[in-house]
């Protein structure tokens, strides 16, 4: 909140008279504080950004000494004004000096210190408060903005579109740009176009830093970006803000101000959104069951627009954030994820508008043929029979209706599966996973070869087999693959 060489000079009241600007943007220093001394070497009471004041009293007139000692005298007073850090030099005339020294003046030039002269009606005790009173109405004005500032970001958290809301008024605030990234590295939310590329940029070297806070400058702008962080300390995104200058205290604490509030909302809809999700997934689980009906009552709940018959099917696989990243609220749609792969239902006119975004997302995509809701679950195999054709990682298990799959595994495993014979269960699957090897299925278990050979044994007799030739191993090995898709096959722990 200090005021500037350049703004004392400006106080008309004082009648302050600059006689030597000092070297380049030296009048742009800040005053910390002035005070007087008439010493000829006050270094041991002067502290870095000072302005100093005197008459002179301690320092020669020309016609007191030599010239070559007077200019030796100024130079060496200047010089040690400057390796003290002070700012700009007043010097009160009428006292001793009719005028400031032009020895003075010749040793300012040299060094560089900006000097004023003090009039002789003008006390000393005016600058000083002039200064002082200075600082105080910026002070004021700073907390008169920052609380401005403030209120207004506090009302945008309260309107409907959050997000948007928050990084506009914080755009708005420090007279710049802002940016909302969140933790995959998509712009969700941007005030200007232009500045993208360059806030994507901040974000990876932001990122690289390690830092909760970081700031990065151009010949065009200065920017900083912020790690928005949730109630759990877990990273929501980032807050990118820059302006056309250097970012001041006010901008600084403005976008400090907005991360917070951000980081509460994010962590709200965060939590919201992951039990929205899950209810997704349920309903999609029950819509390709057939339970339409519960389906369509609910979905008026839980996404924008349920599309109403007939409707389309498809099938969606990649990697969890390119999921995440469709965008499905602003078309007639009902989705959720099960087993890894996302299920849309959508109106027929939608499948090409969003065959080209996944297409443009690089990603895989099923479809069925148009169909009513309550063949949904015809509709699923469908769907998965064409994205086989895209995709040779498809499941045999997953175009399998799940209850006549399920049914299948337990009559071949038969007691096998009942409460109490978990061991038994898993040291099958490892077996057959093994091919057959009692070393292999024992290394997998973490047991002893002669373990897996007993347990085997008790195993055919459960089963009533003499032996397991190639086609009951087939059969035993795909039971368990079914239970295993379906997180039914108990995890193998290691003896």
């Amino acid at each position: 909140m200090a005021v500037t060489v350049r703004e004392l000079l400006g106080i008309r009241s004082l009648g302050l008279l600059l006689r030597f600007e000092g070297s380049d943007n030296a009048l742009d220093a800040q005053i910390h504080w002035v005070h007087q001394s008439e010493l000829i070497d006050s270094t041991l009471f002067t502290e870095p950004g000072e302005v100093l004041m005197t008459t002179g009293s301690r320092l020669p007139r020309p016609d007191e000494t030599s010239a070559e000692e007077l200019a030796e005298v100024y130079r060496q007073y200047v010089q040690r004004l400057c390796d003290s850090s002070v700012v700009a030099l007043g010097f009160g005339v009428g006292d001793r000096h009719d005028q400031v020294p032009d020895e003075l003046l010749r040793s300012a030039h040299r060094y560089g210190l900006p000097v004023f002269e003090i009039p002789w009606e003008l006390p000393f005790s005016a600058v000083i408060k002039a200064v002082s009173k200075s600082r105080s109405d910026a002070e004021h004005a700073y907390l008169r903005r920052t609380n401005t500032a403030q209120r207004r970001l506090i009302a945008a958290a309260g309107r409907p579109n959050v997000a948007q809301s928050v990084v506009s008024s914080t755009a708005q605030t420090i007279g710049g740009w802002a940016v909302l990234v969140d933790h995959n590295g998509r712009m969700v939310v941007h005030t200007h176009t232009d500045q993208l590329s360059r806030a994507a940029q901040a974000v990876r070297q932001h990122m690289a830093s390690g830092k909760t806070v970081s700031f990065a400058d151009d010949e065009r702008a200065h920017l900083c970006v912020h790690t928005i962080t949730g109630s759990e300390d877990q990273m929501r995104g980032f807050l990118v803000a820059g302006t056309p200058g250097d970012l001041d205290p006010l901008a600084i604490s403005t976008c400090l101000l907005a991360s917070n509030l951000l980081g509460i909302f994010l962590s709200l809809t965060g939590r919201l959104e992951t039990a929205l999700s899950e209810m997704r997934s349920s309903l999609i689980a029950e819509a390709l069951a057939g339970n339409a009906d519960l389906v369509q009552r609910a979905g008026k709940s839980v996404w924008p627009k349920t599309p109403h018959d007939p409707v389309q099917l498809g099938c969606v696989e990649g990697t969890e954030a390119q999921l995440d990243a469709l965008r499905l609220a602003d078309i007639p749609a009902a989705w959720g994820q099960l087993d890894g792969r996302l299920w849309i239902v959508t109106r027929p006119p939608m499948q090409a508008r969003l065959a080209a975004q996944i297409d443009e997302d690089g990603l895989r995509m099923g479809w069925a043929p148009p169909c009513s809701w309550r063949e949904l679950g015809e509709a699923r195999r469908l769907a998965l029979g064409d994205l086989l054709r895209h995709d040779a990682g498809v499941n045999l298990v997953d175009l399998l209706p799940r209850q006549e799959a399920e049914a299948f595994a337990r009559t071949k495993l038969g007691p096998i599966v009942d409460p109490g014979n978990e061991e038994l269960l898993t040291t099958l699957a490892a077996w057959l996973d093994a091919d057959g090897s009692l070393d292999v299925a024992a290394a997998a278990l973490g047991v002893h070869r002669h373990t897996v050979s007993r347990r085997m044994r008790r195993i055919c007799e459960l089963l009533g087999l003499g032996s397991v030739d190639h086609s009951v191993r087939h059969d035993l090995w795909f039971a368990c693959q079914v239970l295993a898709h379906h997180g039914e096959l108990p995890t193998a722990t290691t003896a």
